[in-house]
This record gives C-alpha cells, sequence and structure tokens, in this order.
C-alpha cells in the first residue's frame, strides 16, 4: 500500500513540476521546419568569406521571420516592439558597409534581436514595453525561454498522437525520407572516396561526385550539425513568446517581494556613506579645480601636452561616473526606508549625481580641446559618446528625486538610439573628412 501510494505521490509531482506542452496547430510544425533553416543560415553567416554582408541579410531574414510567425498565429507585435525592431536592423545592416564596433556590435545584435522577439510576443515582465525590469527581462529572452524549451521543435517536428498519425501519415512519410537523405550524407562522405579508390572504374565513373560530395556535402552536413542547436534555441525562444511556455519562471511580484527584502541597511549608515563620498568629490574638486576646469577657457596646463592633458584622467572619471551610479543604485535599493519618505536621501543622490555630472563634463571639456587641436579619430568620440549617454542618466536620476516617470526605459532607448547612430553613422569616414578639411584651413595640426 505504502509503495502504491509513494509511485502516485511521485507522479503526482512529476505533472506539477513539468510545464504543460501546449496543444500547438499544424503550422507550428511549418515554423519548426523554417528554423531549421533558419539556424543553418545563423552557421552560414559564421562560417561564409563574407562575413559582414551575410550578417545583415541574416537580420534582415530573422525578422522577417518572426513577423510572419506572429501574424500567422493572429499576434499581432506590441507597439514598442517597432522600437526594437528598428534597432536590431539598425545595428545589423550596415555592418556590411561600415563597423567601428565590430565584436561588440555582434553581440549586441544577438542580445536585441532575442529582447525584440520577446518583446513582440508581449511577455516582457510588464507586458509590452521596456520596464525597470529590462535586466530580467533580457535575462528571460538570452537564456530562460529559449533553453527551457530547447526541445519544443522536435516535439512539434516528429511527436503526434495515433490520430495525428493516421491523418499525416503521408507527410509522415515524406519526413522520414528527408531525415535518412540528411544521415545518409555522412556515410557517402566516408564510402565514396574508399570505393573511388579501390577500382579505377569507379573512380572514373564517380570521381566527381566523390568529390563534390567529399569538398560541398561535408561542408554543408558540418553546417547542419552546428544548426541543429541554434535552431532548437531559436525555435524555443519564439514557441515560448507564443505559447507563454516557460515565461513565467520570473515574476514581478517575485522581484518586488525581492527588493523589498534587501531593504536592511540602516538609513543612517547609507546617508553617512554617501556624505563621505560627496565630502572626497568636493575636496577633489576644490584641490584640483584649477586644473579641472582650465580646459574651458582653453588654456592647458604648464608642462602638460594636449594629449597628456586630455588623457591624463580622463577614463578614471569615465569609471567614477560609473561607480557613481551603482553607489545611486545601491543606497536606493538597500536602504531600510523609501526614498519617496526620505528627503535626506534625496538630497545626497541628488548631490553626488550633480558632482557626477561636473566631473563629466570636465572629462570632456578636456577632450574638446585636444580635438580642437589635433582632429577626431574613432578612439576619441565613441568616449564621449557613452559620457553624454552617462550625463543623460545622471539627469534623469536628478529629476527622479522631485518627479515620478519611467527613468529606466527612458535611459536604456536612449542608450540603444545612441547605439544605433554609432552603427548607422559611417564615423571613421565623417572624422577623415572633418581632419582633411580643418588641416586644410590650419584649425588643427
Amino acid at each position: 500500500m505504502s509503495e502504491k501510494y509513494q509511485e502516485g505521490s511521485q507522479e503526482c509531482l512529476s505533472e506539477i513540476s513539468a510545464p504543460i506542452f501546449p496543444k500547438y496547430e499544424s503550422v507550428d510544425r511549418l515554423v519548426a521546419a523554417v528554423y531549421l533553416l533558419v539556424g543553418y543560415l545563423f552557421i552560414y553567416v559564421f562560417s561564409s568569406y563574407e562575413f559582414e554582408r551575410n550578417l545583415a541579410l541574416f537580420t534582415v531574414c530573422y525578422g522577417v521571420v518572426v513577423l510572419l510567425c506572429l501574424y500567422g498565429k493572429g499576434i499581432r507585435p506590441a507597439k514598442e516592439s517597432w522600437f526594437w525592431l528598428a534597432v536590431m536592423l539598425a545595428i545589423g545592416i550596415p555592418y556590411a558597409f561600415w563597423s567601428v564596433l565590430y565584436i561588440l556590435q555582434v553581440l549586441a545584435l544577438i542580445a536585441v534581436a532575442a529582447y525584440w522577439t520577446l518583446c513582440a510576443c508581449g511577455r516582457l515582465l510588464e507586458k509590452d514595453r521596456t520596464s525597470q525590469w529590462v535586466f530580467f527581462d533580457g535575462w528571460n529572452a538570452l537564456v530562460t525561454v529559449p533553453f527551457c524549451n530547447f526541445g519544443c521543435q522536435l516535439r512539434v517536428l516528429f511527436h503526434s498522437s495515433v490520430r495525428e498519425e493516421a491523418q499525416n501519415n503521408h507527410s509522415g512519410r515524406i519526413s522520414g525520407i528527408a531525415l535518412g537523405i540528411v544521415l545518409a550524407l555522412p556515410l557517402l562522405v566516408i564510402i565514396l572516396p574508399l570505393l573511388s579508390s579501390a577500382d579505377a572504374g569507379f573512380q572514373h565513373l564517380a570521381g566527381n561526385l566523390a568529390f563534390y560530395i567529399t569538398e560541398h556535402l561535408l561542408t554543408i552536413f558540418l553546417r547542419m550539425l552546428f544548426a541543429i542547436p541554434v535552431s532548437l534555441y531559436l525555435f524555443g525562444l519564439i514557441f515560448g513568446g507564443i505559447y507563454g511556455r516557460n515565461i513565467d519562471r520570473i515574476r514581478v511580484e517575485n522581484l518586488v517581494k525581492m527588493g523589498k527584502g534587501i531593504k536592511m541597511i540602516p538609513d543612517t549608515a547609507v546617508c553617512t556613506a554617501l556624505t563621505v563620498i560627496c565630502l572626497v568629490y568636493c575636496l577633489f574638486i576644490g584641490l584640483q579645480g584649477q586644473y579641472l576646469f582650465s580646459a574651458f577657457a582653453g588654456i592647458r596646463p604648464e608642462g602638460l601636452t594636449y594629449a597628456e592633458y586630455a588623457r591624463r584622467g580622463f577614463f578614471e572619471l569615465c569609471q567614477i561616473g560609473l561607480w557613481n551610479l551603482v553607489f545611486v543604485s545601491l543606497a536606493g535599493g538597500f536602504a531600510k526606508t523609501d526614498l519617496k519618505e526620505h528627503g535626506g536621501l534625496r538630497f545626497l543622490i541628488t548631490l553626488l549625481s550633480v558632482l557626477t555630472l561636473l566631473l563629466i563634463v570636465t572629462a570632456v571639456s578636456k577632450m574638446g580641446m585636444y580635438i580642437d587641436v589635433y582632429g577626431l579619430t574613432v578612439l576619441r568620440i565613441l568616449p564621449l559618446i557613452f559620457m553624454l549617454w552617462m550625463g543623460v542618466v545622471f539627469v534623469c536620476i536628478i529629476i527622479r528625486q522631485k518627479k515620478e516617470f519611467p527613468m529606466v526605459r527612458i535611459c536604456v532607448m536612449a542608450g540603444a538610439v545612441m547605439f544605433c547612430l554609432i552603427c548607422v553613422c559611417p564615423i571613421e569616414q565623417w572624422a577623415d573628412l572633418y581632419n582633411d578639411w580643418a588641416f586644410a584651413r590650419g584649425l588643427i595640426v
């Protein structure tokens, strides 16, 4: 009796823990087959000679496939998803013509494509819009949803009930034949060269065929081998987005509860830490005021070249800006009292943000004076754009202390727009044109 009870309880637990597989339609089987091709194209892009052009074409192809899948299922993409679709295309298409970010641009393209897919399905944590939970939405899009639905493509392609088998016997035979041909390819690669070497007549008859299979079909087979896990990953993402399978592993309610749980540091300790940091920055600015702010007047400190003056401390100030962003986030997240109810904490966060903006402006002014003398380069433009985005973030933090608005959403979308401008604009060519123009007029050396 006890053994039967244990077996029954184990079956109940397995049913509870296992996610219910949705009732898919016949069109899903077509989508699963199409995603096999999409996975192959992805591998082909990264193994081809014309990688830049093929990556741009694949970006467009991926966007079209996802939209066709959604409209084919009667799903209208969320409004904000069109913004992220434009971001994805703006990152991927210009790669065929120019790029100054290289690997970073490819990684950003992959992340945005996954995020856009989930956003288009309306499966973000706040339905169809970017929110303060954007990091968790990105984790869902890149990791949770595709990997938790990793085997769905195989199940859609090959699993069917008895009734479906009776109705789709013909299509099952066709898919079986296609699978058999695919399985025969590696065997032919091994057998044909050996048979050609064993017999001169067969070598004359099948020599060209053996060469073609060895050289070309082996490459195709290897690509197909790597394309299968990619296809499973991509289909798992779109399938989970459409049917909502394994989409709720991260819940807003749990995140809010966790956020309240980490508010454990006394307000006095947080305010003291922020006060000490602000005093250190005030002391630094007071002692180095003439050195820091001389760039506003176009004056270079004695004993330093323009290059030394611009570079000295520039990247350190960039790091300080990032650290201050971390400090502000930790102060608001770990303080026991909510920011809305603690005026002193809001004042210290505002003061720290103002001091950070002051340091950012001094760093930008130093780099601007360097550019006025020596002209533009990519390595001088990119840090300026990053500092501009940091300025937007800290301005939003200051405003947030007085007024509620979706700060994270604005900052993320502003960063996406700036990143797109870097990808779309031929920065290197424009910098060369400006340098030639400025040098001809004696503006730079």
